[in-house]
């Protein structure tokens, strides 16, 4: 059985829900650094409808990588350095499986239905090295590389160099 909410669907692509989670998550880095961002900043700076953005911001504080600050400099701001925040762990906490078909997932194996044997199934073969190399490259980049790559592209001052988008950062 998948988590809550979660399928596998042959040919699936990143789902909108969770490129505008990854857009907020970075936002919070490179605006926020460390500090709580309302929610409408987020929405408005990223053109995320401000309904849809509360639903993925629930999720993704239910998945431990946000937590939301009441008050008047309330919002949202990241549970841990972006530096321990991988790129697969946003995509796996929304999307659920990596892998695109379920006897070449890890964590939610499932036998295909059309399958007559999974020891020389050449799809399976495949998909599994397409699920490696998928999750080494989602595990290896940070949101902190993330923000880097984003800051150093459009330019900002102080985005050059190691550590730029970190040199604010309070947790």
């Amino acid at each position: 059985m998948l988590g809550a909410g979660k399928s596998f669907t042959v040919g699936s692509v990143l789902t909108q829900k969770t490129r505008y989670a990854l857009r907020a998550l970075l936002f919070l880095i490179e605006e926020g650094h460390g500090a709580a961002v309302r929610l409408q900043a987020i929405a408005e700076s990223q053109k995320i409808p401000r309904k849809y953005l509360e639903l993925i911001m629930l999720d993704l504080k239910a998945a431990g990588l946000v937590e939301s600050v009441r008050g008047p400099k309330g919002g949202y701001r990241l549970t841990r350095h972006p530096s321990l925040m991988s790129f697969g762990e946003v995509v796996r906490a929304l999307e659920g499986p990596i892998g695109l078909v379920p006897c070449a997932s890890v964590n939610f194996y499932k036998r295909c239905d059309d399958c007559h044997d999974e020891a020389t199934c050449a799809i399976r073969r495949v998909f599994m090295m397409v699920r490696d190399r998928s999750v080494d490259v989602l595990n290896s980049v940070t949101l902190e590389d993330g923000a880097r790559w984003e800051l150093r592209l459009e330019g900002r001052p102080g985005a050059s160099g190691p550590g730029a988008a970190d040199s604010n950062w309070q947790i």
